[in-house]
């Protein structure tokens, strides 16, 4: 039987392991909050496909969805980041 460490880790690693949602943690990891409009010029996904990314982000604790009004905000959740990729920020965010 497994922990439920072993459970959210598993969920953690298949999220980040997709390529459109790995670019949406790095790009929140580096910006900070953002609207899901904000990804409309960097990922060239369906509103439908983006919002599966979200949910299985946010279903694995990586990221935090608030809603304002009719817009979705979204944040990186830091602790849960570094509690299974330490130091995730310091490596995966592009060296400028």
């Amino acid at each position: 039987m497994r922990s439920e460490f072993e459970k959210q880790a598993v969920k953690v690693f298949k999220a980040l392991g997709d390529p459109n949602r790995y670019l949406i943690v790095t790009t929140l990891v580096e910006r900070g909050e953002l609207s899901c409009a904000d990804f409309d010029d960097r990922i060239d996904l369906s509103k439908p496909a983006m919002s599966h990314h979200y949910r299985i982000l946010e279903n694995a604790g990586i990221i935090d969805v608030r809603k304002k009004g009719l817009h979705y905000y979204m944040k990186a959740n830091m602790a849960v980041l570094e509690r299974f990729v330490p130091g995730f920020a310091h490596t995966h965010l592009k060296k400028k």
